[in-house]
Formats: C-alpha cells, sequence, structure tokens
C-alpha cells in the first residue's frame, strides 16, 4: 500500500493545502463578524454554519490523524489552538491574543488528539514541519501496511517530530482501526455496485457502532 498522505485511503485523496480556503473563509466570516477579531470564539461554537465551514475545509477530518466523521460523530471534532493559549500567560514576545485565536492558529482536530496535544508548544525553529497548514505533516508521517503510522525515517532523529508523534499517540491502535474502517468503507463506496458489497457494508455498520462507543 502506497499513499501521498497517511491522513487519506487508498480510496480516496483529500489534498491538505488549505491555505486559500482559509482566506476565503476569513472573507466570509469578516462578511458575517465583520468587527470580530476573535475567530475561535465563533467557529469553536458547535452546529452553527462556521463550525460546519471550518470542518469542511478539513474534509471533516482530524488534520493530526485523519479520523474522519465516517468513524466518530461530528461532535467529536474540536477546532484546536495549534500554538496554545497557554502561551499568552508566558507572555512570548511572538505571540498575542489576536494570532492565538486567529484562523491561522486554528485547525479541525478530533477530541482525542486535541486532548492529548493538550498544552504542546513547538519550538519556532520546528513550526514550518510541524504545523498542519504548512503541508508538511504526510511528509514526516507515514503509513505503513498494517495500517499503522510511522515516523518517515528522514526524520526519526528529529526530536521534535518524535515528541509530537509521541504527544499525540499516533501509535495507537485505536488510529491504526479508525484508518481500517475508513479504508474499508472507501472501498465499498468504490465498489458499491457488487451485490458482495452489500452484505460487506453491513458488517462494517457493524464494527463502526462499536467504535463509536468508545469515543
Amino acid at each position: 500500500m502506497k499513499i501521498k498522505d497517511y491522513r487519506n485511503t487508498s480510496y480516496k485523496e483529500c489534498d491538505f493545502s488549505i491555505n486559500s480556503k482559509k482566506a476565503d473563509f476569513l472573507v466570509f466570516f469578516s462578511s458575517v463578524h465583520p468587527k470580530a477579531w476573535n475567530v475561535y470564539d465563533h467557529v469553536s461554537v458547535k452546529q452553527n454554519e462556521l463550525n460546519y465551514k471550518f470542518r469542511e475545509m478539513y474534509y471533516e477530518k482530524c488534520i493530526y490523524c485523519g479520523v474522519s466523521i465516517q468513524v466518530i460523530d461530528s461532535s467529536n471534532f474540536e477546532v484546536d489552538h495549534f500554538i496554545p493559549k497557554e502561551v499568552l500567560k508566558k507572555e512570548l514576545p511572538d505571540y498575542d491574543s489576536r494570532y492565538i485565536n486567529g484562523i491561522d492558529n486554528l485547525v479541525n482536530s478530533c477530541k482525542s488528539c486535541n486532548r492529548a496535544k493538550s498544552n504542546f508548544i513547538c519550538e519556532e525553529t520546528s513550526l514550518d514541519l510541524i504545523h498542519p497548514d504548512r503541508n508538511k505533516l504526510h511528509e514526516i508521517y507515514v503509513r505503513e501496511n498494517d495500517y499503522s503510522i510511522k515516523i518517515h525515517p528522514e526524520y526519526s532523529t528529529n526530536e521534535m517530530v518524535s515528541k509530537f508523534y509521541r504527544v499525540l499517540k499516533l501509535d495507537s491502535q485505536l488510529k491504526r482501526l479508525d484508518y481500517l474502517i475508513m479504508e474499508m468503507k472507501d472501498f465499498c463506496e468504490r465498489y458499491n455496485d457488487r451485490a458482495e458489497i452489500m452484505k460487506l457494508h453491513q458488517l462494517i455498520l457493524s464494527i463502526e457502532d462499536k467504535r463509536r462507543r468508545v469515543s
């Protein structure tokens, strides 16, 4: 199995180069809230249009592990501050409240990754590599044939890459299961004109139902 991005399945490819999408999103946001600067306060509200549009930019997937609404309910997705709000307490000169709560610092995350990441602070020298919107994550983390996520050998000695991998628990068995469910569902969607696919799909739904109870 060879895929370009570990967050995609073999049957469906999503392009996570979303900087232009964020620019368009900000235009829409400004039209709705022309005087607002705290984007987070508005997009983090569940079940409103802004929250949906934000998740849609990320294909309703977690930008970190790739799990999608195929596996977990949309209520289990959160708007994550990549650079955590905790930095404001440290009074670091490179960060202010407008940036921390602005669109460029916000990403779509599943609850599991967001809570595991917690107050993780990426060193400035690794920001271009680790920040998901810089679209380098697919280069440093790869999907193996057994559906696990591994660190690419080229980055195996990079301490920040390894630390982020451990913090997010990208090696967890649950993330392997999530990927397998998505792989099977996309397979069924690709070949849904075959009679035997219906039976397979029912089995997948049974597995999915048990998985959703874990969230």
